[in-house]
């Protein structure tokens, strides 16, 4: 059997990653099969050096239902200061250093058979990411009411695509709207079309507490939280009114 599985997207997509990231995605074009996928997986420093137990183990892996979206979770406890294994291993990464993450052809995919070709793609590490997502930095502009223009919002800083695709909502008169949801470029941007014409009335925008930015920092609450340190909950929700023409 041929083969023709192949890796279809990484996120983050864009190259600068701060050194506290906490995930990684990989997509597939077909479901993948059961056997350990790590041994195929490598994340490679520009000199050469393979960073070693860079990801979680874990007894199962972090796939999708359907085993076409692999999570790499970086070890939380190198990622958080203070602890055992960041004190003795550090980082993963390092600020200022470039890596890619590299997947061979011997990861087979649920017919038993090894990917089409290798994958790469290449990122840069920059400072850590200690400042929570904060909606009331957003920018965005209005859409026309009686049209389907998008909502765009700016979110300043890269987050989670996973959690960007289902933590940030629109609603009217007590309703989530339908429509399509879109990431902009290295997921910077969230981007919302309405399946029918803006009304003209105030919508709102809600953001659940659970939205998280790269590092895993979330409103008002840090992944590497210092002890005794409370951050205020920041506002949670946003409305606007579609303009008229």
């Amino acid at each position: 059997m041929a083969a023709l599985t192949q890796v279809d997207a990484i996120y983050p997509s864009g190259r600068a990653i701060p050194e506290n990231i906490l995930r990684l995605y990989l997509y597939f074009t077909a479901p993948m099969g059961e056997a350990d996928i790590l041994p195929h997986i490598s994340l490679v420093r520009a000199d050469g050096l393979v960073i070693d137990d860079a990801f979680l183990e874990n007894r199962f892996d972090l796939w999708s239902p359907d085993r076409t979206r692999l999570t790499l979770l970086f070890d939380p406890a190198r990622v958080k200061t203070g602890l055992e294994a960041h004190e003795a291993l550090g980082r993963a990464l390092i600020a200022g250093e470039s890596y890619e993450l590299r997947v061979d052809t011997g990861a087979a995919d649920a017919q038993g058979c090894p990917l089409a070709a290798p994958f790469s793609h290449s990122y840069v590490a920059v400072a850590s990411d200690v400042e929570p997502p904060d909606p009331r930095d957003w920018a965005f502009d209005t859409p026309q009411a009686d049209t389907i223009e998008p909502l765009r919002i700016v979110l300043g800083s890269s987050h989670d695509h996973a959690s960007m695709a289902f933590r940030i909502q629109v609603w009217r008169d007590g309703e989530r709207l339908p429509g399509r949801v879109e990431l902009g470029t290295d997921e910077t941007a969230w981007i919302f079309t309405p399946r029918r014409a803006w009304a003209t009335e105030r919508h709102e925008i809600r953001i659940e507490e659970e939205l998280e930015d790269l590092a895993g920092n979330r409103p008002g609450q840090l992944f590497d939280q210092p002890v005794g340190v409370e951050l205020p909950m920041p506002q949670l929700s946003l409305s606007f009114l579609p303009g008229q023409s």
